[in-house]
């Protein structure tokens, strides 16, 4: 069995986790600090090693409750230490071959404008240089993985030195039906990391009951690799609008109730942007309270399926570069699987295509006991841990067809250590897929 090191960047891996999770705006309040400021922050130093940055350290910090009680935020820096750089030119291991990754990733979430009642505005950024990027630009599903090769022909995958450049600015706004109906931030109280004041709240009729949220989100991606000596870059700007249907308890944990999501993203083709392309995607989770145990404090089943599908993608044209097909996205676009969010077992963006689906089930268990609580020394407040057993299953392909989808699918099955850290929670996982064994450590539920 090969153990694959995926802890490849720990501000891209935050920043997409802060971004992947349910737009759904509330505030937080502690029912144990009796009447005290409910805003919570860490500020943690980190260290890890992976293939793709070589031993890299950095610090974080993550801020709840701030400037306004539903806003988060967070930043993070790292380096790494100086390993070979993948290049073609790049034919020996002198230190004038050397580099070392580093990057810089910042997210503002849910800051509401004074002028506006439901509106909430989130900024998210990362900007981060690799010696030895990971890259999958032939990721069909039946595509050959060769860690090994030296070709820049043979793109399953590449290895490349080069910049991973993105922002993304969110404009959300609830509609005023269901919970949203006299209140866009419903306060949810927690007592050691459960909520427990929606016993009424969550698992009722869709758009009666529940928070609905429409939104436009604004993105800009430069990803550079310098192996490709005649199209050195990948681009795309453009914009994703999306309706979101939230009927849980607590958003961030929930242990009952559904969530529903559709979205459409379009890169006009305008400025940078390497072509024209169009996706769209549909998720629905869905969440069972099982009885406890007498030594759990929470058991529940959770269940995700998602599907994409990209109507743009033309398979019988290449555009100018010859990279991609006409009109294709790129390959953290539209329909892929891979990575930290869905089909763990794998790497990030390891399969996509013009159409994908996906389904996830969850055991997630919140034992009584924990081994932090109470003990005034940690400057890390931790509610709870969370043990969890997942199993996950889906496929790419060319075409949106019953018949192709329920053949040679990828599975993958994996387990999580989770933690609710200041009020966010956070994972670290392993996942075993047909390729090998991947680590992610994230934050935020996957779904």
């Amino acid at each position: 069995m090969h153990l694959k090191n995926s802890l490849r960047n720990i501000g891209f891996i935050i920043i997409l986790g802060w971004s992947s999770c349910f737009s759904s705006e509330f505030i937080v309040e502690d029912v144990d600090k009796n009447g005290t400021k409910n805003s919570t922050w860490i500020v943690l130093p980190y260290l890890f090693s992976s293939e793709s940055t070589g031993l890299t350290g950095g610090v974080i910090g993550i801020f709840n409750g701030f400037i306004q009680p539903q806003m988060s935020m967070f930043i993070t820096a790292y380096k790494g230490e100086k390993i070979p750089v993948e290049n073609i030119k790049n034919t020996n291991n002198s230190n004038e071959n050397k580099a070392s990754s580093k990057g810089l990733a910042f997210g503002i979430n849910g800051y509401k404008p004074t002028f506006f009642k439901r509106t909430f505005i989130s900024l998210l950024g990362n900007f981060a240089y690799y010696p030895n990027q990971k890259v999958y630009l032939n990721g069909t599903n039946d595509s050959t993985k060769n860690d090994e090769s030296t070709e820049i022909t043979n793109f399953t995958p590449f290895r490349t030195k080069g910049y991973n450049n993105w922002v993304r600015l969110d404009f959300r706004y609830v509609i005023p039906i269901g919970e949203g109906k006299h209140d866009s931030t419903p306060i949810i109280k927690l007592k050691r990391g459960i909520a427990v004041n929606r016993d009424e709240v969550g698992n009722h009729l869709p758009f009666v009951t529940g928070q609905t949220i429409v939104g436009t989100e604004l993105f800009y991606t430069k990803f550079t690799a310098d192996r490709l000596t005649n199209e050195p870059s990948l681009n795309a700007n453009g914009l994703r609008v999306y309706c979101e249907h939230d009927n849980t308890d607590y958003p961030d944990n929930p242990s009952r109730g559904y969530n529903m999501r559709v979205s459409y993203s379009v890169d006009f083709g305008l400025g940078n942007s390497n072509q024209s392309w169009n996706a769209i995607e549909a998720s629905y989770s869905h969440y069972l309270e099982l009885p406890n145990f007498n030594w759990s404090r929470q058991n529940v089943i959770a269940f995700n399926a998602w599907s994409a599908y990209s109507p743009s993608w033309d398979k019988s044209k290449k555009n100018e570069n010859g990279l991609l097909d006409k009109n294709q996205p790129p390959m953290w676009e539209g329909a892929r699987l891979g990575g930290f969010t869905r089909m763990r077992g794998y790497d990030t963006n390891r399969f996509s295509d013009k159409a994908a689906i996906y389904a996830a089930l969850e055991y997630r268990v919140i034992p009584d006991y924990n081994p932090l609580r109470g003990q005034d020394w940690n400057p890390v407040p931790i509610d709870w841990f969370q043990t969890v057993l997942f199993v996950e299953a889906g496929r790419v392909a060319p075409t949106y067809n019953l018949k192709t989808f329920t053949e040679d699918l990828k599975y993958d099955v994996g387990v999580s250590l989770r933690a609710l850290t200041a009020k966010v929670p956070m994972r670290f996982e392993v996942a075993y897929g047909q390729e090998g064994v991947n680590m992610w450590v994230m934050i935020k539920q996957p779904f």
